[in-house]
């Protein structure tokens, strides 16, 4: 296995004052979150950072306080999650992108978004994808599955959903996912060596590749048998809905299940970052999207014949060159959104 110090080429100031990114990140989620301290976010974000999300764009820190403020209220001990995992990787000697997975849970004990507070407990993980430069998030890349949090609450995901198709909950605009948006904007050819976060370092090409080819094979190709070149025979998966999926058969089956919606959805790998440790092993984080014509079985309703888009992220635990875990996250909700405003209905 390759052997490499992370930390040789940043600049300490570039995580300051904590140990190193892994360390920025999760301390830096304690204090805004468990500490509450919330107005401490503008030491942490860029006032100009731009946030992609599956529902829209935002472009200013104000919009990412307020927001905090109201889930604050209406989860208040809820805090920020318990930090599985910061998957970080240099870009720059002044930046790394951070990719924190968080398995997030509360209750509802105030009003939000949806509704009035329900007094029910929810559970859910969040991927947030971030490039730091000079010591604050300047770019963000945030899925969660929202579809866990609205099932939890016993609130219904498809009105929500229907919802969203007048009033994005990100801009307060009406619904509109493009080739434009820029979430899902621009290609990607060779995300081993330049994704959406910039260019990587020149190392752990082979595992890249790995990753790229699972994708390009058992996804696009549509060759399931060939998961198990991939993956180890004790896989496990963790995705949507806290739904886990162990061994081989496991894993097929989930990527054949969504596929069996969007027959002709193809995957573009959008970001990678690789993480190695001594104490954690092997990680790769991804970004991901997924174009499909939602024409096949009808997993979100009545099928429309009508394009659909699909931001993802992605972790992935290697072992011997093979995917040991994976955590994969995407917004049901969002899928929802843009297949329910495709329906005539809704027009």
């Amino acid at each position: 296995m390759q052997k490499f110090d992370p930390l040789a080429d940043l600049d300490p100031a570039a995580y300051a004052p904590f140990r190193d990114p892994r360390d920025y990140i999760l301390s830096w989620t304690d204090q805004i979150w468990i500490e509450k301290g919330l107005g401490r976010l503008g030491e942490h974000y860029a006032d100009d950072i731009k946030v992609h999300t599956a529902y829209g764009e935002t472009y200013d820190f104000e919009h990412v306080l307020t927001n905090s403020v109201q889930k604050m209220s209406a989860f208040p001990n809820g805090g920020g999650g318990s930090g599985e995992d910061v998957v970080w990787e240099q870009r720059g000697p002044m930046g790394f992108i951070s990719s924190h997975r968080v398995l997030k849970t509360g209750t509802n004990l105030g009003h939000w978004t949806y509704g009035p507070p329900t007094g029910r407990n929810w559970i859910s993980r969040t991927i947030a994808h971030c490039v730091v430069q000079d010591g604050k998030v300047v770019e963000e890349w945030l899925v969660r599955d929202e579809y866990a949090v609205l099932q939890s609450l016993g609130i219904d995901p498809e009105q929500v959903a229907a919802d969203m198709v007048r009033a994005s909950p990100v801009t307060g605009e009406t619904l509109a996912i493009t080739d434009d948006t820029p979430a899902f904007a621009g290609s990607y050819p060779e995300p081993a060596k330049e994704g959406i976060s910039g260019k990587r370092p020149d190392r752990f090409q082979p595992e890249c590749d790995t990753i790229v080819a699972m994708y390009n094979e058992v996804w696009n190709r549509k060759r399931f048998d060939r998961v198990s070149a991939y993956c180890d025979s004790k896989v496990v998966c963790h995705t949507v809905r806290m739904h886990r999926a162990q061994g081989i058969d496991g894993y097929q089956q989930q990527i054949i299940d969504l596929l069996a919606a969007f027959p002709d959805g193809r995957i573009e790998v959008r970001d990678l970052v690789v993480c190695q440790s001594d104490e954690l092993g092997m990680r790769i984080a991804a970004i991901w999207t997924l174009h499909g014509t939602y024409s096949g079985v009808p997993l979100y309703g009545p099928t429309t014949g009508k394009p659909v888009k699909i931001m993802g992220a992605a972790h992935f635990e290697m072992k011997d060159g093979k995917i040991l875990r994976e955590w994969r996250l995407f917004d049901e909700i969002a899928v929802m959104a843009q297949i329910i405003g495709a329906r005539p209905a809704a027009a």
